[in-house]
């Protein structure tokens, strides 16, 4: 049995700098993907949010606070921001090439969300630049990275972890794997509305007792171009790029309003269509989204406008975390000791209701770094525990997982694509841009039937090795049960707030407040919002 200090599930910018962060600190350190290495999760971002042209963090703050529709947890956000201009001198002094201004240093613009220019980046190629400077860092602090390692089990007791159970599907063996901690940072559940990629993660929190936080909230991509699932960076308005009618009349809105007023604007216009052909010389640092646009679908940026209409772009809420990334279970003075969760896969309170421009990427870097040193901390004091209960559970994922294959071989033949589009389509229509009691009631009844149906999966490959066909049905399974959480969620709370927005509940509450909770059995509860660190509120919302 293999021990480690701390396993870190995921592969994306959070995965690596809490990977990085805790072997630097001197724990052993493993990070696992259930994809190929280097795949991470780096959908839609294109740019980190900081101060850097202002002499304090208060707007960026506020700006953060009244976008979240005041359900972040104000100290955490000022703990965040405080933090935002650190990791912009990190990633720069590790090799991300900026964006300069004539005084040289990162240039900021004025983007979605922020009253201020604010978000630095290096074009459409931030992203992958990101992913490659915190490889570096996990390879330069012996952090051993494995790809094809699907995690089926979250082994604790008592609400203290032991390890984790997987899947090697490039041998096909079943592992346990000892860990003082384990921090997930795999990714959101976005696919239940995209078909793409759903992270294990936060449904082996679930299975495993713990309660996730605000999964009614999500974050839209405006951009998205209609009929396909390229989805356009953001940072293209920011850069002159305008918003139309098919007719060319402008759509009236501010392009700095927050990600969800600029979906309901896009949304609210079937025939929106974006215009980059006057982007003047910072069309250069799109180069490869227009390239992208035209070997996929013939249209060439720079001379035609392209239609597009709002999507998906992650998920809020997940995994609730304290600064410290520690998962919190029922309230703030409880942790489910050994557990953290950093990125998308954490509801950090540092977005609350609907996020701004660049704030992704800034909780990816802080919550992982955060994530990785305590746990690194934590493992310093703590010693390994639960081999036997590790023992027993190999031994019982061994058992599931003949009884999936060979349950998938029998009965009605049913396949995870158009489950998955079934999925899709569900979420689409009850949990979209509005979403309504009835809606989501009968939303609950099918998803209720899709389980069913996913539990009778047929699997092409009976096999083990990199068996593709089962990751797809254990992300369907997993992502089926992280709508039905959703949904429930989005029952419980009576009121629209943020990218929440009920049409039969279209005021705000402010008796509502706070954090809903909902476990894998459908048990909801609430947790209280933090607020600044003297215990008043920062900003009130009135103010």
């Amino acid at each position: 049995m293999e021990a480690w200090d701390i396993i870190v599930i995921g592969d994306g910018p959070a995965a690596l700098r809490a990977s990085a962060s805790a072997a630097k600190a001197g724990a052993s350190t493993l990070m696992m993907s259930a994809d190929s290495l280097g795949v991470g999760n780096n959908s839609a971002i294109d740019g980190i949010a900081a101060p850097l042209k202002e002499s304090t963090t208060k707007s960026h703050r506020d700006d953060t606070i009244r976008a979240g529709g005041f359900l972040c947890d104000q100290d955490i956000v000022s703990n965040r921001v405080s933090q935002a201009i650190r990791q912009v001198d990190l990633l720069e002094r590790w090799g991300v090439i900026f964006r300069r201004d004539a005084d040289g240093i990162p240039m900021v613009r004025k983007a979605s969300g922020h009253s201020l220019p604010r978000l630095a980046g290096a074009g459409d190629s931030m992203i992958r630049n990101t992913q490659q400077v915190l490889e570096e860092q996990c390879m330069k602090h012996g952090v051993v990275r494995r790809g094809e390692q699907v995690p089926l089990q979250l082994v604790h007791s008592g609400e203290q972890v032991h390890g984790v159970i997987a899947l090697d599907m490039s041998t096909g063996s079943l592992n346990s794997l000892q860990s003082k901690s384990v921090i997930i940072a795999d990714g959101g559940y976005e696919g239940i509305w995209t078909g793409s990629n759903v992270g294990l993660g936060l449904d082996l929190a679930m299975n495993a007792g713990l309660a996730a936080r605000d999964l009614e909230f999500i974050a839209w991509a405006p951009l998205a171009v209609s009929g396909t699932n390229v989805v356009l960076p953001i940072g293209l308005l920011a850069d002159g790029a305008t918003l139309h009618h098919s007719n060319g009349t402008p759509i009236d809105v501010d392009l700095t309003s927050d990600t969800t007023a600029l979906a309901e604007a896009i949304g609210a216009n079937s025939d929106a269509v974006l215009d980059a052909r006057n982007m003047g010389e910072s069309s250069v640092w799109w180069a490869q989204t227009f390239e992208l646009v035209s070997q996929r679908l013939g249209i060439d940026m720079k001379k035609q406008t392209i239609s597009i209409h709002p999507r998906v772009a992650t998920t809020i809420g997940g995994i609730a975390t304290d600064e410290h990334g520690r998962a919190i279970t029922g309230r703030w003075s409880r942790w489910f000791t050994g557990l953290y969760a950093a990125g998308d896969s954490a509801c950090s309170g540092l977005h609350g209701a609907g996020l701004i421009a660049g704030n992704r990427l800034l909780d990816a870097m802080a919550g992982g770094a955060a994530a990785g040193e305590h746990a690194a901390a934590h493992a310093a004091k703590a010693s390994h525990t639960g081999r036997a209960a590790l023992e027993t559970a190999l031994g019982a994922a061994e058992a599931d997982l003949d009884f999936d294959m060979a349950a998938a071989e029998e009965g009605p033949v049913q396949r995870t694509g158009p489950l998955f589009a079934k999925l899709g389509d569900i979420m689409q229509s009850s949990m979209g841009l509005t979403r309504g009691a009835e809606g989501l009631e009968s939303a609950l009844d099918s998803l209720e039937s899709l389980a069913d149906s996913a539990g009778k999966l047929h699997l092409d490959d009976s096999s083990r090795l990199f068996n593709t066909n089962l990751l797809e049905a254990l992300r369907l399974k997993a992502g089926v049960r992280l709508a039905i959480a959703s949904v429930r969620s989005a029952l419980s709370r009576t009121e629209s707030r943020g990218t929440h927005q009920r049409t039969d509940f279209s005021e705000q509450d402010d008796e509502q407040l706070h954090h809903t909770l909902v476990d894998v059995e459908g048990n909801l509860s609430t947790l209280a919002i933090r607020k600044g660190v003297s215990g008043t509120w920062v900003l009130t919302p009135d103010a």
